[in-house]
């Protein structure tokens, strides 16, 4: 595969979340601004957030085991997960605009649209920080956490074609790619 180099300049965690935390306050404040704090607007950020979850659910499966760079640079983590990854900060700028900016396009009222922006938006930063607190010792204690961390262990561990979601395993149940309880228990 050769080395492991990233074009232009990088971000590690927890400085590769600035570039997303600020869109999420750039998108918060614009929403509140435009569309105050409506039950419409809660449930635009709501759906958002489980927009996020398929959107790196089918980013982590067909594009960052499926084409190169990302491919290579993502084998390069399964390699070694104690490393913090690094994020080009072009392609954290690339995403925030994708994001933020794909709803601003398709919807006209430009209030839902900055909540599902959030949404979208606050998804991919609180993917980052427990993708992150993941590849820590086995969590103890938080029933959701661990289930993430088993299901994530599964995917690095075991077998790398199954168990793509970080924050939800709905995706690959509905998509065919949930490890059985069976090889879960099993690994």
């Amino acid at each position: 595969m050769g080395d492991f180099r990233l074009a232009g300049p990088t971000l590690k965690f927890p400085e590769s979340v600035l570039i997303p935390s600020a869109a999420v306050g750039m998108l918060v404040g614009g929403w509140l601004h435009t569309a105050g704090t409506s039950l419409a607007g809660g449930m635009g950020v709501l759906a958002g957030l489980a927009l996020w979850t398929l959107a790196e659910y089918l980013l982590h499966r067909f594009i960052l085991h499926g084409i190169d760079p990302f491919r290579s640079w993502h084998l390069e983590h399964h390699r070694h997960p104690e490393v913090p990854m690094r994020t080009p900060v072009m392609f954290s700028v690339l995403l925030v605009l994708t994001l933020a900016g794909m709803p601003l396009f398709l919807w006209s009222d430009r209030g839902q649209a900055l909540a599902l922006s959030c949404g979208l938006m606050l998804g991919h930063v609180v993917q980052e920080v427990v993708h992150y607190r993941l590849h820590w010792a086995e969590p103890c204690g938080k029933v959701w956490l661990a289930a993430r961390w088993r299901h994530h262990d599964f995917h690095h561990h075991a077998d790398d074609g199954l168990a793509f979601g970080t924050l939800s395993a709905v995706w690959d149940r509905l998509l065919g790619t949930q490890p059985s309880r069976r090889a879960m228990l099993h690994r």
